[in-house]
């Protein structure tokens, strides 16, 4: 939020009631702005109202994305009011829900500008979608409903017409990312210019958590030492010729949903696939056997390094393309010609309906 300047206070009576005036006029804009927003809306972009619905599901989405970036399964459990980087999990978590509603708007806008609809075979796929929720749920329509109800707060109705508007919305943005042409001689030459970035390494790890892993809250100091002690006493017993993969098994916190360690600890990955710390260690060019200990914000990673392989163009072609492709449509599109359309096209809010609705979202 930017600050405002400080005013100096003045008393004299044509000031007064200027600033009278004033609040009337903002009192009666406010007014019109309420009024303009449909029974039941929470906020408007140009002249698409923001249905209560719309923010649940999508808050529910961004919740439940968060919640698996912290490795927190329970909601209930989970202290929504944790500050990251400044703000609250809440704040962001509305945040992002009200900038992807007031991007998904203007692409149905655009989309209408374009001539970009919904085709039978469109609807067919929602349809079938919508089966499948149904199917998932034993096959009956009603426990699919109570589902819903209880994941997102809306109706297997509510939900099908969210989810139109996204599809729309994606079929709107996929048109315009067909505009955008990739040459082969663009690929090779990208290809050229950062082979070794394509490279895949192997490396096995021990992860010693310094955090609840299901809520994402944070060790105390104590227990951090502890975990850094036994990090470093895992790798001494590595150094002297211990089984690693054994150890893993037995020690390692990065476990998947049944419980077990992940594949012994045992990764094979390319770049952008891991956190930085992690990352940056694997590619540090390494030999074969080098260890040590890496700290991230999942706690410490007891590291030893296996292997390291060239990847062929033709392995990554189209990986390359995609990426070259994306980058050129977001910087012409998502950050120009997007960022332009959210000036033309402000998102205006109901707060008291917001906060309503955050108070059964936040528990």
């Amino acid at each position: 939020m930017e600050n405002e300047n400080a005013k100096v206070k003045k008393t004299s009576k044509g000031l007064i009631i200027g600033i009278i005036a004033a609040i009337l006029v903002v009192a009666v804009i406010a007014v019109v702005v309420v009024l303009s927003m449909s029974s039941g809306d929470v906020g408007k972009v140009g002249d698409l109202g923001i249905t209560k619905q719309e923010y649940l599901v999508l808050s529910k989405f961004n919740m439940n994305s968060f919640l698996q970036n912290a490795q927190s399964k329970d909601s209930t459990k989970f202290d929504w009011n944790q500050k990251y980087q400044g703000s609250t999990a809440k704040e962001q978590i509305k945040k992002a829900t009200l900038d992807s509603i007031q991007e998904i708007k203007i692409q149905l806008i655009k989309a209408k500008e374009a001539g970009v609809k919904l085709e039978k075979a469109d609807l067919d796929n929602i349809e079938k979608a919508i089966d499948q929720r149904i199917q998932n749920a034993g096959g009956s329509r009603a426990e699919a409903e109570k589902q819903l109800k209880n994941d997102y707060g809306v109706s297997l109705a509510d939900y099908k017409e969210v989810y139109k508007e996204l599809v729309l919305s994606q079929k709107y943005m996929e048109s315009e990312r067909n505009k955008v042409k990739i040459t082969d001689d663009e690929i090779k030459k990208q290809y050229d210019a950062h082979k070794a970035d394509y490279d895949k390494v192997t490396v096995t790890h021990i992860l010693v958590a310094t955090q609840d892993l299901q809520t994402g809250a944070a060790f105390t100091e104590g227990k951090k030492k502890e975990a850094k002690e036994k990090a470093d006493n895992l790798l001494k017993q590595i150094q002297q010729g211990a089984d690693m993969q054994a150890l893993a098994e037995k020690n390692s916190d990065d476990k998947g949903q049944d419980g077990k360690v992940n594949n012994k600890g045992v990764y094979t990955f390319s770049k952008g696939k891991m956190v930085p710390q992690f990352e940056d260690w694997a590619f540090a060019n390494h030999k074969a056997g080098d260890t040590g200990v890496v700290e991230t914000s999942y706690g410490y990673h007891v590291m030893k390094f296996e292997k390291r392989e060239e990847t062929k163009f033709d392995d990554v072609k189209d990986e390359i393309k995609s990426t070259i492709l994306n980058t050129r449509f977001n910087d012409e599109f998502i950050t120009k010609k997007l960022d332009s359309w959210k000036k033309e096209f402000p998102l205006k809010k109901d707060e008291n309906a917001l906060a309503k609705i955050d108070k059964t979202l936040y528990k």
